[in-house]
């Protein structure tokens, strides 16, 4: 971040040199310190002021790393279009407001994709929708729930899989008003299991409103809906040689659990786990498909570049042996409510015998 601001300063003092690097950099800092504030620092307060300070913050948060983006597409721009330095500004500037306006929008604008997996065992088709990466916070609330809620049951699903990180803050543990009431409306199956966010903001309490809301939470469980076995992971490491500061603290592993549940390797298995590890445990018990989210894909570009390198599975549809594995990118943000180069989506599977 300090090398950012220097960089910024140097650049903005060449571009608009009526005001010094000195300032620049006072300017580029203080903008950093209230938004790292806003977006990050307020997970409980829930006043006016909270909510607009957190709402700035967070954009100017994802702002600040399209400022940096914007100005590398200026340079290269530069090399075949000779401007002034002022011009080259106000065009670094454009461009970030262009970007942050788009990714703002594109944010919450949930998408549809339909994806048809063949799995092993079905005699019919099971029409279900897959959720992952809400992120109900001071970025989303009540009126998105319920939008993501219509576009669902609009699909005509006959099961929902809900794959973690429904909360990001508790910002909305707060008041009487319960921002999970368009989950009771809900009259399909539910299941959901828990994420790396859902455990820092209090796991006890999503527990309890997630089963207020008449959704069923699977706590390391096995479940039967029609022909399909559901497996209902906690969010945990692969394996005890494995650390990842996403997973849970206890002892529990995929490999331990999966090694301890009572699963029928015959049946048609769905697993659901927040992040996309374990695999090969999953698949040794004979999981057709494991359901997962976490990655976001990377949310903004260039962190999509980064994500795919630390995810085997980051983003759509794998197979790992005979076991499908799909990472949806996800309906929420992290740190800043703004998608560049990635989408909101909701997952509508079709689950089909493999002779179909």
């Amino acid at each position: 971040m300090a090398a950012a601001v220097f960089y910024l300063s140097k650049r903005f003092a060449f571009f608009f040199p009526a005001m010094p690097m000195k300032s620049w950099g006072w300017i580029f800092t203080a903008g950093l310190i209230f938004a790292f504030v806003g977006s990050i620092g307020f997970s409980e307060l829930t006043n006016l002021l909270v909510k607009i300070w957190s709402a700035t913050g967070s954009i100017l948060l994802g702002a600040f790393i399209l400022l940096l983006l914007s100005l590398t597409v200026t340079d290269l721009l530069h090399l075949v279009f000779k401007t002034t330095p002022v011009v080259r500004g106000f065009i670094t500037l454009g461009l970030t407001l262009v970007m942050t306006v788009y990714g703002v929008w594109n944010a919450y604008h949930f998408r549809v994709k339909e994806v048809t997996i063949p799995i092993s065992g079905l005699t019919e088709e099971i029409r279900a929708v897959h959720l992952t990466d809400i992120h109900l916070g001071n970025a989303r609330g009540e009126k998105q729930l319920e939008k993501i809620v219509r576009i669902t049951k609009g699909l005509n699903p006959e099961i929902i899989f809900h794959s973690g990180d429904l909360f990001d803050s508790k910002t909305h543990f707060n008041g009487n008003d319960d921002v999970l009431d368009a989950f009771k409306t809900i009259t399909v199956p539910h299941y959901f299991v828990f994420g790396n966010h859902d455990e820092q903001v209090g796991l006890m309490q999503v527990i309890r409103r997630v089963r207020d809301s008449g959704t069923t939470m699977l706590l390391n469980e096995v479940v039967r809906f029609r022909e399909l076995q559901i497996i209902g992971l906690n969010n945990m490491a692969a394996d005890s040689k494995t650390f990842d500061i996403h997973a849970s603290s206890d002892s529990t592993t995929v490999e331990s659990v999966m090694n301890s549940l009572e699963i029928d390797e015959e049946l048609p298995t769905v697993v659901l786990h927040h992040r996309p590890d374990g695999i090969e445990y999953m698949e040794a018990r004979g999981a057709d498909l494991l359901l997962t989210g976490h990655t976001h894909a990377g949310q903004m570009f260039p962190f999509t570049l980064i994500a795919k390198w630390m995810f085997g599975y980051n983003n759509g549809l794998y197979k790992y042996n005979e076991m499908h594995i799909f990472v949806s990118q996800g309906l929420g943000t992290f740190f800043s409510p703004i998608r560049f180069g990635t989408q909101s989506e909701i997952i509508l599977l079709k689950l089909v015998p493999v002779d179909k």
